[in-house]
């Protein structure tokens, strides 16, 4: 099966996902800590996949990093970019899409 380069493969919807060191990121700017936090329970409690959620971290009281990354040191696979999709959906419910 042929891999499909990152940039199109990440997200389908246009999201801002980018690969770094063999994981992917998005950055999502909120209006204050409370809108971030809210932000890190909503893609908590509603983008998981197969008990897997990503990695999240609230930085300069607005800005929350959600990263991606395989558990087994296999890249970026299928799995991946199935947890990104349903983080997206999460954000677009959300209206941080």
């Amino acid at each position: 099966m042929a891999r499909r380069p990152i940039d199109d493969a990440v997200s389908e919807n246009g999201s801002v996902w980018r690969e770094h060191h063999g994981s992917l990121v998005r950055d999502v700017e909120c209006r204050d800590f409370d809108q971030a936090l809210g932000v890190v329970q909503c893609v908590a409690r509603g983008a998981v996949d197969y008990f897997r959620r990503p990695d999240m971290c609230i930085s300069e009281f607005n800005r929350v990093r959600l990263t991606v990354t395989n558990p087994h040191h296999a890249g970026i696979t299928l799995a991946e970019r199935r947890l990104v999709e349903k983080v997206d959906a999460v954000l677009a419910r959300e209206g941080r899409g």
